[in-house]
């Protein structure tokens, strides 16, 4: 498989974090993947790829494809068949909300067009003539002053009991009303947002430190016991914390 890859400069960093184009010749492949961090949209411009799994919307033309996968609190699949092509943006979590909104849009098909001309057909792929045009459509999406007062917060209190209680209490909307907005944003809650960002940190930790014990992993992300942090991490990954290390140590 030919796959390239690309970081953006600033301004276009602030929503997505990697573009990518991959081709193949003909494949049949199924993956089932954990509950990731990021949101996905992406182009297919071969035969068939297919996205299951929570937030996700799926399109097909004649043409193309387009696929925006957002943040789960499950596991999900992703199968392709045949001719294999796509072209596909890694973004900030929070884009899930505009992508949805401009799903199927003329807007997305003049976004699909002009990466397929620039990115999919050239053999190097020419990523930073496709800043501009992405740039215009994230214009005017960054978070509100409610939303980056979270996302810092966060940040710095993850692994903290009591941090989402606490910025609940600061923040100068009500409860209720922070949270419809985070969900137009995210598609998820908070708690289920904080969650899932305390599943992925150990699973970070459980492959840094493999020798740790999975309850001091457990506590240093954030959860409350050790059945807690099993049941969560459970839900997000597929399996047990136990069940991860091990496919760790065996390479899996």
């Amino acid at each position: 498989m030919e796959q390239q890859t690309y970081i953006p400069g600033f301004l276009l960093n602030q929503f997505v974090d990697v573009m990518w184009v991959s081709k193949s010749n003909v494949i049949d492949v199924e993956f089932t993947h954990h509950a990731p961090l990021f949101t996905e949209l992406i182009f297919n411009y071969g035969d068939t790829l297919a996205v299951e799994g929570q937030n996700v919307e799926q399109e097909s033309s004649k043409f193309y494809g387009q696929i925006i996968s957002g943040l789960k609190t499950s596991p999900f699949t992703t199968a392709a068949n045949g001719v294999y092509g796509a072209v596909g943006l890694l973004l900030k979590p929070h884009c899930y909300g505009l992508l949805h909104q401009k799903f199927g849009t003329p807007e997305m098909r003049e976004i699909a067009d002009f990466l397929y001309e620039t990115v999919f057909l050239p053999q190097k792929a020419k990523f930073e003539a496709a800043e501009k045009p992405l740039i215009e459509f994230f214009k005017g999406y960054g978070l509100d002053l409610d939303l980056r007062k979270f996302e810092k917060h966060i940040s710095a209190e993850l692994m903290r009991n009591g941090a989402l209680q606490d910025f609940n209490s600061s923040v100068s909307i009500t409860q209720k009303a922070f949270i419809q907005k985070f969900k137009k944003r995210y598609f998820l809650t908070p708690s289920d947002y904080v969650r899932l960002k305390q599943v992925n940190y150990a699973m970070v930790l459980i492959q840094k430190y493999p020798k740790e014990s999975l309850t001091e992993i457990g506590l240093e992300a954030g959860f409350y016991d050790q059945s807690h942090f099993i049941r969560v991490f459970k839900k997000n990954y597929g399996c047990t914390p136990k069940g991860f290390k091990k496919r760790q140590i065996l390479g899996g």
